[in-house]
């Protein structure tokens, strides 16, 4: 979006949009929606593409869902089908603060200090963002196994943009957690709300893949 500041700025379209879209009936049970460009996104699938752009939310090969057009109308074409919202199973209104979980970036060159850092720290959970599909370098392979084997949840999750990470029988023997296709940020506000419920990594797991 150009700021309001900017010339051409989208910035009362955007908010009109996302308006029209709030008040329409069809926007029910569809979860947290995000609107802009005339698009309207489903929260969970959507990013932030570029800084200044105006079709910066975008979702990938998942999709929009529908339009919210200049002419009016507010027409919806597909349904998110994960839980959100009203069928989750969280509960925080009685909380002042939650679990706390940190982000590792995997990068050409990249050790264990970090890990090593948080698990110092005595944090509640951990998501190590690797290459590709969660690939990550051996030593923090390594050392992010030993940290997931201990007890303290380890989610993997990938750098990339569009894809998703996958269990496979090796990742299941390191004790580790995947992310499917949530992007780093999303799995860790996912981990921390799922850590006010259980430790139980089958538990968890399924979360990742209800959500």
């Amino acid at each position: 979006m150009r700021p309001p500041t900017a010339f051409g700025t989208d910035a009362d379209l955007n908010l009109m949009d996302a308006i029209r879209v709030a008040a329409n009936p069809d926007a029910i049970d569809k979860g947290v929606l995000t609107v802009l460009n005339n698009e309207i996104h489903c929260a969970r699938d959507v990013y932030k593409a570029n800084t200044l752009r105006v079709e910066t939310f975008r979702a990938n090969e998942l999709g929009f869902l529908g339009y919210a057009d200049s002419d009016g109308e507010v027409l919806f074409y597909r349904a998110p089908i994960r839980k959100h919202t009203s069928s989750t199973d969280f509960d925080i209104r009685d909380m002042t603060e939650l679990p706390r979980v940190y982000i590792v970036y995997a990068y050409a060159g990249s050790d264990s200090l970090l890990i090593d850092a948080v698990r110092k720290n005595k944090s509640d959970g951990m998501v190590l963002t690797g290459f590709g599909s969660g690939t990550l370098p051996p030593t923090m392979l390594e050392i992010g196994a030993e940290v997931a084997q201990e007890g303290i949840p380890v989610v993997l999750a990938s750098r990339s943009t569009a894809g998703k990470t996958v269990i496979t029988p090796r990742i299941t023997k390191l004790g580790f957690l995947v992310s499917d296709n949530l992007h780093p940020q999303k799995s860790r506000i996912l981990l921390m709300l799922a850590l006010t419920i259980t430790k139980d990594q089958d538990i968890l797991q399924q979360m990742f893949m209800a959500y």
